[in-house]
């Protein structure tokens, strides 16, 4: 019975989260489609994730550690890592700063 139980809950799982991933895309593409003026405005946040991603990729090492090469950890490996960490730092630190910038904006009005 617990076997029975763990599969379906499984499976159910997944197709939920099938489901939801393509509500997730389909639904954005469908406001975009009815509404193409903010479309321009969506393109250009993609286009600025992807070129911040780009920078983050550039500026990432693909040295490997003599530690972690016994757990195979290949340079392309290290160098998708470190991007995504760089990635993350950019994004963090940009948060922050418009943090602080809208209370700035907001404490002098």
């Amino acid at each position: 019975m617990g076997n029975f139980m763990t599969n379906y809950g499984l499976i159910l799982t997944y197709l939920l989260i099938f489901g939801a991933a393509f509500s997730a895309i389909l639904f954005p593409l469908l406001g975009i489609i009815k509404n193409p003026k903010k479309s321009k405005q969506f393109f250009i946040y993609v286009l600025t994730f992807v070129f911040t991603f780009l920078i983050s990729y550039l500026l990432a090492s693909d040295e490997v550690f003599d530690g972690y090469k016994q757990f195979g950890v290949t340079p392309s490996n290290s160098k998708i890592v470190g991007s995504g960490l760089i990635f993350f730092y950019i994004l963090s630190l940009l948060a922050v700063l418009l943090v602080v910038y809208s209370e700035i904006v907001k404490l002098f009005k």
